[in-house]
């Protein structure tokens, strides 16, 4: 368990090794909230809102929240498995004597615990300051944070997916740029699902990716019965069992399909 706790001290340190960069994400997230805003406050006060499904205060919470749980769940794994790849350290990854994918996660959660720290608690703060209304429901927060761990084991099990296919491909980065894209809209990080088509709603009802944001979010900011919650857990769960399935049948098979580029 040490070498675990070791690796996410890792990801803290390498996160937080250039203070620049770490400014620059923090006004950058700081300028994206406020472009959500500002976007979605106009939107409700041109001449449509009579077509929008949701109310202007639902909208906005559901943005805000969105785009706080972002701060740290954004994940690197597909970009550090590709770097890794390419540049031949992979082959000592996996001769050392610790589990290759929990290495992986154990990093990302360093690296995720220093974006709460330097991102998402002072995001948090400014919002508490400028914003006022309520964001959440506490009667539902409990099943929101159960949701949002779940979420992110999730986005984690889906990153790993793609970044594994590396093994495969050696260079993965337009089919990531392709399925981040998806990802991001279909997930309900830039819209509310809620506001889909209702094509695209039915499409979406067949992959994880509400699971990631539409599912926590909604928990967090809408108002919903126990059986709602339950079952939107229950959502969660199935996903985070196929992926985890999928990961594994991934790895088994890719490992053996490995060509190593560089040292």
């Amino acid at each position: 368990m040490r070498k675990y706790a070791d690796l996410a001290m890792i990801g803290i340190k390498e996160h937080t090794a250039y203070l620049n960069s770490v400014w620059a994400n923090f006004l950058a997230k700081i300028v994206y909230l406020y472009m959500q805003f500002a976007l979605w406050n106009a939107l409700f006060y041109s001449n449509n809102v009579g077509s929008i499904p949701l109310s202007h205060d639902e909208a906005i919470r559901y943005i805000i929240v969105a785009t706080v749980i972002s701060t740290f769940m954004e994940c690197d794994v597909i970009a550090w498995i590709n770097g890794q790849i390419q540049s031949g350290d992979v082959a000592n990854q996996l001769i050392r004597p610790i589990d290759y994918k929990f290495m992986i996660f154990a990093k990302h959660i360093g690296t995720s615990v220093a974006r709460f720290m330097i991102y998402t608690l002072p995001l948090g703060i400014l919002i508490t300051v400028f914003y006022r209304g309520n964001l959440f429901f506490k009667e539902q927060l409990v099943y929101g944070i159960l949701s949002i761990l779940l979420a992110y084991v999730i986005q984690f099990l889906y990153s790993l997916i793609i970044g594994l296919m590396a093994f495969w491909l050696i260079v993965t980065w337009p089919l990531n740029m392709l399925l981040a894209a998806i990802y991001k809209l279909l997930s309900g990080s830039w819209i509310p699902t809620a506001m889909f088509p209702a094509f695209l709603a039915k499409i979406n009802l067949f992959l994880p990716f509400r699971a990631i944001y539409a599912i926590p979010v909604t928990i967090i900011t809408t108002p919903m019965s126990f059986e709602n919650i339950c079952e939107n857990l229950f959502i969660q769960l199935v996903w985070l069992s196929v992926l985890f399935l999928i990961s594994e049948a991934v790895w088994v098979v890719g490992k053996n399909k490995l060509v190593v580029q560089g040292g």
